[in-house]
């Protein structure tokens, strides 16, 4: 009898310790997905849940259920150590922890572990008008969840293989989180398959799987997966564990839907899904970054070199000062040179109006005629005057040598411009028509000489210039123009070529054999000397356009001389 209470009490200590060990050791947490409803998936997997129980004794089994959205979340927290699911569901669980996939169920209905699970679409039982994929355009839909493999990805991939745009296709998508059982009216999109017996619309992938987080010790997964597999197949349905070969594509129809999108978006995803993107766009920014450095220091070092550029420029302004001064003394010598030509040139008309009327006077007095007081007036009186012109010449000439500047005077413009048309066409130097009109009166101050002299020459040159045409005509115009005077000569000559045009402003060149190559520039130097300007347009039609302009005389001017 003491015996036998001996062994009872070390029966009872020995259950005592057992019982305190098993509280002592952590629980082992196995997931289950509620796509079913809880009690059906309690009574489908009670015969592996038991299994496990025992495999993982003296350890506690913790059987949780968990929608498709709640189940990722948990996973990538560590939330289990065990987890059954639908492949699709753990291939996204996979993808986002470290878990690994293991067996996956099958039974009598469905004997390819390969092809277990399909998605499948239905429709209320009084709609008739929606027979195939394309007839769902436009429509609301219900799932289970957005994250569901069966009841939503795989069918989003069916509808992509079709053509058709599984984002565009639907008016609204509404996640009911609802087990499919309850959804399921008509089916639409049906396929047959002898070795799947469940209605289906897309095709067949994967089954159940059960999967395990590096939480649990592999010696405890040994354990598990030999009373799996040891199961004899269920009374009900004959359903039991074995292993998947293929998931080659369950996989490709998640890279293809880009599932990934459906996670939760965490900084630590971001990252990792757009590092491709992060890599570039870091790069980018780099070379955005160093080519604004460069630009920096390249702005910085033209901008040294700009500022030695502008020393170098002002010290080049000051040598070019000075050299300039020393050309503008030899171009003095040399427009003396040439003026003193062009004067030359010019005192032929006064003397020769002298030598003209002294020959007529002779002539009649070698006749034995005396000529008539009035005709003895007149001829002495241009003697005289042109006596006069010859001397000014002169004098202007020598002014020019001595650098002083002639006197300037008040007088009535358009008084000298007729004078010295006549006085051209006397001497025969101007046999064009020519005409003058315009403002009368017109008062300016300049020198009377070099006004004389400038209208001599463009008169002459426009002579020239008609001298070959049929209807060769001058026109003179007087303008009055606010503090200047014009006076427009327009010539109808021929059309002037770009070169003959530029011609015209050369200083020593002439088309002419017996020119001087004046070439309009004295003619700009006088006017200029006298605050007036020249300026030289070609006329479209044909002939040249020369404005001389002379500054208007101020009330507090000489009068007229």
């Amino acid at each position: 009898m003491r015996w036998l209470l001996l062994i009872l009490c070390g029966l009872i200590s020995a259950y005592g310790q057992a019982s305190e060990l098993k509280s002592l050791l952590p629980p082992v947490r196995l997931a289950v997905v509620n796509s079913f409803g809880s009690n059906l998936s309690v009574r489908y997997f009670n015969d592996t849940v038991n299994a496990i129980a025992r495999a993982v004794a003296p350890r506690r089994l913790v059987v949780q259920f968990y929608d498709q959205e709640v189940f990722l979340q948990a996973a990538q927290v560590k939330g289990f150590d065990l987890a059954i699911a639908s492949s699709g569901l753990t291939a996204l669980m996979t993808d986002a922890s470290s878990a690994s996939a293991l067996l996956t169920v099958i039974n009598s209905r469905t004997p390819d572990p390969n092809q277990a699970n399909g998605g499948v679409i239905v429709v209320r039982s009084d709609r008739d008008d929606i027979n195939c994929l394309a007839d769902l355009k436009g429509k609301t839909v219900a799932v289970s969840s957005t994250k569901a493999f069966a009841g939503f990805l795989a069918v989003m991939g069916e509808i992509q293989s079709e053509g058709l745009n599984p984002n565009r296709l639907f008016k609204s998508v509404t996640a009911t989180h609802k087990p499919m059982t309850e959804l399921v009216k008509q089916v639409v999109n049906e396929k047959k398959d002898e070795n799947f017996y469940c209605k289906h619309s897309t095709r067949l992938y994967p089954g159940w799987i059960l999967s395990a987080q590096p939480t649990l010790e592999s010696k405890t997964l040994r354990k598990i997966m030999e009373a799996l597999l040891q199961l004899p197949p269920g009374k009900e349905e004959g359903s039991y564990w074995t292993v998947a070969t293929d998931y080659d594509q369950m996989n490709l129809l998640l890279q293809r839907m880009e599932v990934r999108y459906l996670e939760d978006r965490t900084i630590g995803w971001m990252l990792n899904y757009y590092r491709w993107y992060f890599i570039v766009g870091c790069g980018a920014l780099l070379l955005i970054i160093l080519n604004w450095a460069y630009l920096a220091f390249a702005v910085r070092r033209k901008t040294e070199q700009l500022r030695k550029k502008v020393e170098e420029n002002r010290e080049y302004e000051r040598e070019n000062r000075k050299i300039t001064e020393r050309i503008e003394a030899l171009e003095k010598a040399k427009s003396i040179g040439i003026i003193s030509a062009m004067v030359a040139h010019e005192l032929k008309q006064p003397l020769g109006a002298i030598n003209n009327y002294s020959e007529a006077i002779l002539r009649q007095l070698k006749r034995g005629k005396k000529p008539a007081e009035e005709i003895l007036t007149e001829a002495f009186s241009e003697i005289k005057s042109e006596s006069q012109r010859a001397s000014d010449i002169v004098e202007f000439v020598r002014n020019i040598g001595r650098k002083e500047p002639r006197e300037r005077k008040c007088f009535d413009l358009e008084a000298a411009v007729s004078r010295t048309i006549r006085l051209m066409k006397r001497l025969g130097r101007l046999n064009s028509k020519c005409t003058l009109s315009g403002a009368k009166n017109v008062l300016v101050f300049a020198d009377p000489l070099n006004v004389d002299l400038v209208l001599m020459n463009l008169l002459k040159n426009a002579e020239e210039a008609v001298r070959n045409q049929s209807n060769a005509e001058i026109k003179v115009e007087i303008k009055n123009a606010g503090a200047d005077a014009l006076v427009i000569i327009d010539d109808n000559g021929p059309k002037m070529s770009d070169e003959q045009f530029a011609s015209l402003r050369n200083l020593g060149q002439s088309s002419k054999k017996d020119g001087l190559g004046l070439g309009l520039a004295i003619v700009r130097e006088l006017l200029e000397a006298n605050g007036g300007s020249l300026k030289l347009v070609r006329i479209p039609a044909g002939g040249l356009r020369c404005i001389a302009s002379l500054p208007i005389a101020l009330e507090d001017k000489n009068g007229p001389g």
